[in-house]
């Protein structure tokens, strides 16, 4: 069995080996904004998965996972009618998610879709309760700052990524830095164990 592989020789928690733990690093975040992020079963054990990453940092925030069986959901059962819902999803007939539309309209639950272009667009057609949610895109931005997996398109951005950035929006900039913050913590450390220079401190620091 591979190293990476060795589940036990990881943290329980975050997932990443433990000598390159991320948890002192994890912020606790307290947003009016309930997050659900929609991830295939196999990506919750990913270490390299950021949705999961995110979810740690987000108390008001749940994943669920698609193809469990053992653990079946129904989207509506986390969308109670106290306040709308929105998916967030690139496509190109969504508004922009902006500060005016939330203050209008907001608090929400915000649906973030887990997976690569191809995987959310099933996602996104296959679920009826999502399908029918109404859809917001984010402005263009910086180019992703994650280098740990391969992104098909120039302008994907990680899960944690696009989160980070709503919830900017919708929270305000300091929600958006402590993410982006513990993504690059997290970027820097893999990189590290992978044999390549380390642009952050192991040390946490002031995290």
């Amino acid at each position: 069995m591979s190293q990476r592989k060795k589940y036990w020789l990881r943290c329980s928690r975050c997932l990443m080996r433990e000598e390159l733990c991320l948890c002192s690093a994890i912020p606790t975040l307290n947003i009016d904004t309930k997050l659900i992020i929609v991830m295939s079963k196999r990506e919750l054990k990913v270490p390299t998965n950021t949705g999961r990453l995110a979810s740690l940092a987000l108390p008001n925030s749940v994943i669920l996972a698609r193809g469990d069986q053992d653990h079946p959901y129904d989207l509506k059962d986390h969308l109670p009618t106290d306040r709308p819902g929105l998916l967030l999803y690139p496509a190109d007939d969504a508004p922009l998610l902006t500060k005016e539309f939330v203050q209008s309209q907001g608090p929400f639950h915000l649906v973030v879709p887990d997976g690569n272009w191809r995987q959310t667009s099933k996602m996104r057609h296959r679920d009826p309760v999502m399908a029918a949610l109404p859809t917001v895109r984010l402005a263009p931005g910086a180019a992703s700052a994650y280098r740990v997996r391969k992104e098909n398109k120039a302008e994907g951005l990680a899960t944690i990524e696009a989160i980070a950035r709503a919830l900017g929006v919708m929270e305000g900039f300091p929600v958006q830095k402590a993410l982006e913050d513990l993504l690059q913590l997290m970027v820097s450390r893999i990189m590290f164990s992978r044999g390549l220079p380390l642009e952050l401190p192991l040390d946490d620091g002031d995290h």
